[in-house]
């Protein structure tokens, strides 16, 4: 019987663990839940526009190289970028360049930092994803 169980010991390992490799591949991050115990995903969590005159305010996080808007009713939005914003630490105003020339930004819009001497940043930071702050 023990010659048995170390013989077919891998084979049995994989069967019983395959489908927790399988669930751990396929899950979602979950960031947080509702007062009902509801999951709540970073999918549910994206947005797809913002409408430029909704922003209130905006600060820089360095540490996640990641800009963080304030929007009308203390709603908070997180945008990601493609590239790094190396002046966005120094700015001191924002020019939203929108495709299209429409008044919301999304996804593959670029968003130039204003710096010092109310001068234009070279490199236009272009917008990954925008995504729902949840309040603490």
């Amino acid at each position: 019987m023990e010659e048995f169980f170390h013989k077919h010991l891998i084979k049995f390992t994989i069967i019983v663990t395959l489908p927790l490799w399988v669930a751990w591949a396929l899950a979602d991050e979950v960031v947080g839940h509702t007062e009902h115990g509801i999951a709540i995903t970073k999918e549910d969590l994206k947005i797809r526009s913002i409408r430029i005159d909704s922003i209130r305010s905006w600060t820089w996080k360095k540490e996640t190289e990641t800009l963080v808007l304030t929007l009308n009713r203390n709603k908070q939005v997180e945008i990601q970028f493609f590239n790094r914003c190396f002046d966005m630490a120094y700015a001191t105003g924002l020019q939203f360049k929108t495709w299209g020339g429409f008044n919301s930004i999304g996804k593959g819009d670029g968003i130039i930092p204003i710096t010092f001497m109310n001068t234009r940043s070279l490199r236009t930071c272009t917008i990954k994803s925008i995504t729902e702050v949840m309040p603490a």
